[in-house]
């Protein structure tokens, strides 16, 4: 079993299901994968019903994140409420990377 963190960062949606796909993939192999959403990807998600829709079916698979920082200030928590879950990223990420996940940026 591999550990990895996914940090999204990039307000692109081919990159941004690329991550999806890529996370939900590993999982199904047995890796253990943290996915977390942040900055310009979470503007960008909220912007398109067609990613959150992606990232829904495989929600089950990958658990994904999103900064509550970045949801509060862009008012996005309604929005993401049922789709994702809001943490603290600083936090998480420093937790994933003191546990040993190393960071795959897409």
């Amino acid at each position: 079993m591999t550990k990895m963190f996914l940090f999204v960062i990039s307000a692109d949606s081919e990159k941004i299901n690329t991550a999806v796909g890529f996370a939900l993939r590993r999982k199904d192999k047995g890796d253990d994968v943290r996915f977390l959403i942040f900055g310009p990807a979470e503007k960008f998600i909220a912007e398109h019903d067609d990613l959150i829709e992606n990232i829904d079916k495989a929600k089950e698979g990958i658990h994904p994140k999103a900064c509550i920082f970045i949801a509060q200030q862009n008012k996005l928590e309604d929005k993401f409420k049922d789709h994702m879950e809001l943490v603290p990223a600083g936090e998480f990420l420093s937790k994933s990377l003191e546990e040993g996940y190393p960071v795959i940026t897409f």
